[in-house]
């Protein structure tokens, strides 16, 4: 009888050999590129212009001085941002001070709470607690009869109610630790500092960034507020001398400044967790 032929792969394809068996293998296949309609970029652009439509249907079927039209909303942005950038930059030096101050402090105080949560942990929780209950207009008026110092004012609101909101991310992202990683790292008797750099310090970063992208925009919210209410100057004031004067048009232009405002903040904070947490993989469900 004629021997058996030995199969052969086609040209261009190489088959694998299989160790165990000495089968030849397929090569594996190429898996696709996805279409350029679901990648990450497109949802915002789509948002976008959906609420420029939305808008528009309304300023067709409302009054001007409930709908200004988009010409005259695009009118008034451009005058702001020739006329009024003063107002912009003050708003956001006291935006990235404050902001900063308040990540800052949340992520000290839920570090330290979470190394020494017995005592200091327990006591802090139910100050936050009563620092949180307190209504953001208390806050403000407070301020006003505290304060002479408008940047004073508008720092300490900022602050005072936003970082309460890192230190409980901080200190929920430490107790929701891996108890088995805590205990492996117990093993080598380290001391509380010891312990504070190299598990919890790292363990934190990632409930800090989630803290940061959650708190970004109301921060903005509460600091226009702050300045609408105690400030002689910034974005806040402006929008409350352009509803003073009945010009809803400008008051439309100052939102769509802060909207710009807040997605550039995003931007640069899924930029920086990029960098910290470039290590983490993320979950996509088929």
């Amino acid at each position: 009888m004629p021997a058996a032929l030995e199969r052969t792969p086609a040209q261009g394809a190489p088959a694998e050999k299989n160790e165990a068996s000495g089968v030849g293998v397929p090569p594996p296949k190429r898996k696709k590129k996805h279409i350029a309609l679901f990648d990450r970029g497109w949802p915002t652009p789509v948002a976008i212009l959906l609420t420029i439509f939305l808008y528009w249907v309304a300023s067709l079927n409302f009054d001007s001085f409930v709908f200004p039209g988009i010409p005259q909303v695009w009118d008034a942005l451009k005058t702001i941002l020739i006329d009024d950038r003063a107002d912009i930059a003050t708003t956001a030096v006291r935006y990235l001070v404050a902001f900063g101050a308040a990540i800052f402090a949340g992520w000290g105080i839920g570090l330290f709470m979470g190394a020494y949560r017995r005592v200091f942990g327990r006591l802090m929780e139910s100050i936050i607690s009563i620092i949180q209950a307190v209504p953001a207009i208390s806050w403000i008026l407070l301020s006003v009869l505290w304060m002479t110092s408008v940047e004073g004012r508008i720092g300490f609101v900022t602050f005072i109610i936003s970082f309460p909101f890192f230190v409980i991310a901080v200190y929920e992202g430490i107790r929701d630790m891996d108890k088995d990683v805590l205990e492996a790292v117990e093993q080598f008797r380290p001391s509380k500092l010891q312990t504070l750099r190299i598990l919890l310090l790292p363990q934190s970063i990632v409930s800090l960034m989630t803290a940061m992208r959650s708190t970004a925009a109301m921060t903005l919210k509460i600091m226009v507020l702050a300045e609408l209410l105690g400030a002689n100057d910034g974005i806040g004031r402006a929008m409350g001398t352009a509803q003073a004067n009945f010009r809803l048009d400008v008051v439309f232009a100052w939102t769509v400044i802060l909207i710009a405002a807040n997605f550039i903040v995003i931007k640069l904070i899924s930029l920086l967790e990029g960098v910290l947490l470039h290590w983490r993989s993320e979950a996509v469900v088929r």
